[in-house]
């Protein structure tokens, strides 16, 4: 890579890093639940060398099983910054870096350095995958841009050093984060396009694919055998109530889709995709369309969050855009407007602004409002106005505010995996939220030995009721401020089994 090149690549990184910085301080905590979690478990670490395994709070006392190298990765820094500091930080500072992997990775594929640039920079503002780590402390931030280091890793095995790179970061990710199944599932796909494409089988490539797929599976068996045996086959669905798994796949539809992915890569990278099905051949675009299917049958069978789909999905579609790029630019040069192509450019760049760039900071920035300063408000309230061991009804997205931030124990939240009673306690938080009659409530309140409850919007929303109806004479409603807090006050109660 020349100087220049390597220039504006770094360039860009700091665009894109300096973008995403700016956005994620604008506000002073994170945006979703799955933060509040992952903030926990570093602020733990950081404090006594553990993360939380048994929970006296989540479900009012439960037993947590997941890897915790994101969270120790993080609380090293912690040590020398503060934790939020830390932690917006080191996250966007992976997921900035995810333009240099593709960067390589189209490189590889074109041998064209401005069509890799340009490829690049379109990675840097994937909607879904910029809006979604700006502002949220996930591995997601970490895992992806490792995962597009794997794979460009794998495309160069036969050297030494990326083999031992890949065999590292195999490693790593298989023992950090879930989505390395998917990594697995791709390498099938790939593993079988060869096949159907009478394309010769490299001996190291099909040895290396063969050695991940059996390590990652005997390493998840080994980790996470505990919830095979508890949940049997529904472990796929992280146990999830039905209701909500059906509402969270719902809210979604194919505009939507293409708007999170960028239209752009969208339409370009699905060209690429039936063009090198029916009419070329080309071992490296086979190993990118693989990750593609991957995803999308995953998402397609719903056994894989919303939005982790389709960053993996869009930032394969981006890839294989470099693909649609580099032959256009070489049939515009060879045609009769070959003297227009640096205006096709300038065209597919502003395009690239509205459809990518645009909707990137725009979905970054909805998502500072999606916890509002008046819930943190009502939050922290919770935490200096109620005894310690009061436990708060609130919808399954609220659950981790109220560990975290409260710190006093919820109902439910959005972790159900070992929980044998999570459909029943989903639909007995839905019946407080919903009934008409104040006996059935409180039955339920004494049933979980419940104080208050948490009714916001989110709460309006999701049981779709704009009022508590049963509110009389055993709640008080004790806060006020978008938010309302009600309190159980004393007064005869059945309990609802």
């Amino acid at each position: 890579m020349s100087k220049r090149m390597t220039g504006l690549l770094i360039a860009l990184f700091l665009l894109v890093l300096c973008t995403r910085l700016y956005i994620a301080y604008s506000i002073p905590g994170f945006s979703s639940s799955e933060s509040y979690f992952n903030l926990r478990q570093i602020e733990s670490i950081k404090e006594t060398g553990n993360p939380i395994f048994e929970d006296d709070l989540s479900f009012s006392g439960r037993t947590f099983v997941f890897s915790p190298v994101f969270h120790y990765f993080i609380a090293l820094f912690a040590l020398f910054l503060p934790t939020i500091l830390a932690a917006k930080l080191i996250t966007n500072i992976f997921a900035a870096a995810l333009v240099f992997f593709i960067y390589l990775i189209a490189k590889k594929i074109t041998n064209n350095c401005f069509v890799s640039f340009f490829t690049a920079f379109l990675a840097g503002f994937v909607p879904v995958f910029f809006a979604d780590t700006v502002t949220e402390l996930s591995p997601i931030s970490v895992v992806i841009p490792l995962m597009f280091l794997l794979i460009y890793a794998l495309m160069n095995v036969q050297e030494k050093k990326w083999l031992y790179c890949y065999l590292v970061l195999l490693i790593l990710l298989t023992f950090t984060h879930p989505i390395i199944l998917l990594f697995v599932l791709g390498l099938f796909i790939y593993l079988a396009l060869i096949l159907i494409e009478h394309l010769r089988q490299k001996r190291e490539e099909l040895e290396i694919a063969l050695f991940s797929i059996f390590f990652v599976l005997w390493g998840h068996f080994i980790f996470y055998k505990k919830l095979l045996v508890f949940h049997g086959p529904s472990v796929i669905w992280q146990n999830i109530p039905v209701e909500i798994l059906n509402n969270y796949f719902s809210q979604t539809h194919i505009i939507a889709a293409i708007y999170n992915i960028g239209i752009v890569p969208f339409v370009f990278g699905l060209y690429i995709i039936y063009l090198f099905s029916f009419k070329k051949k080309k071992r490296s675009i086979y190993l990118i369309i693989a990750f593609a299917a991957s995803a999308g049958l995953l998402l397609w069978l719903m056994l894989i969050q919303l939005n982790t789909g389709l960053i993996i999905l869009g930032i394969a579609l981006v890839i294989l855009f470099s693909q649609w790029l580099d032959q256009f630019i070489t049939s515009v040069k060879q045609s009769k407007v070959s003297n227009f192509i640096y205006l096709f450019l300038a065209l597919l760049f502003v395009v690239v602004l509205i459809f990518s760039v645009y909707p990137s900071i725009t979905m970054a920035k909805h998502n500072l409002g999606a916890v509002s300063s008046e819930e943190m408000q009502a939050f922290e309230w919770i935490r200096d106005n109620t005894p310690e061991d009061s436990v708060i009804i609130a919808t399954p997205e609220e659950g981790n505010f109220i560990t975290a931030i409260s710190k006093r124990k919820n109902v439910i939240d959005t972790d159900f995996l070992l929980q044998s009673d999570a459909k029943q306690r989903f639909n007995d938080v839905k019946r407080i939220y919903s009934a008409y009659l104040e006996i059935e409530v409180t039955g339920l309140m004494k049933k979980y030995d419940a104080d208050f409850i948490y009714f916001s919007d989110n709460a309006k929303d999701l049981f779709e009721t704009q009022e508590l109806h049963y509110i009389e004479q055993c709640f008080e409603k004790v806060y006020d401020n978008q938010v309302q807090i009600y309190k159980k006050t004393g007064c005869a109660s059945r309990i609802i089994e």
